[in-house]
């Protein structure tokens, strides 16, 4: 685990979530291991700009408008490919953004789901029912369909 002042979103990313420790405010989980930020993860995913999915003004600041507003139903998603969805909303301590890559689902209890990325061997316990990751990984799926 490495306390990364500046981390880069990339292909890489597996989860993104809030974190409170001594200077940490992200958690930032990698095919590589784990790394920590001093910053929001809203605010890494506005520096990473991929809120932006093309260059129109008008996309960039309904995404922006949606991050505010409470929505838990958004898909973020990139011309690089790389898209994230969050398991609550962006708002809430507890959500946790996650991105594009093959995982399988365990039902714990109706409110929590373990999400399990077997190829790198992380697995997270998620307070979010297993319905729920079920339709926004459907959304996001049908973004690059």
């Amino acid at each position: 685990m490495t306390n990364c002042g500046r981390i880069e979103i990339n292909r890489e990313l597996v989860l993104l979530e809030s974190w409170y420790e001594t200077g940490k405010r992200s958690r930032i989980t990698t095919t590589n291991g784990v790394y920590y930020s001093t910053e929001p993860p809203l605010a890494l995913i506005g520096k990473a700009h991929l809120m932006i999915a093309c260059t129109h003004n008008l996309r960039l600041k309904a995404t922006r408008h949606n991050l505010k507003s409470y929505e838990k139903h958004i898909v973020l998603y990139s011309k690089d490919g790389i898209s994230a969805y969050p398991t609550q909303s962006p708002s809430a301590f507890t959500c946790i953004w996650i991105f594009n890559h093959q995982y399988t689902m365990e039902f714990v209890s109706p409110t929590r789901t373990r999400i399990i990325y077997k190829q790198f061997g992380i697995f997270k316990e998620i307070d979010t029912s297993i319905h729920h990751l079920c339709k926004q990984r459907k959304r996001q799926r049908e973004l690059f369909s």
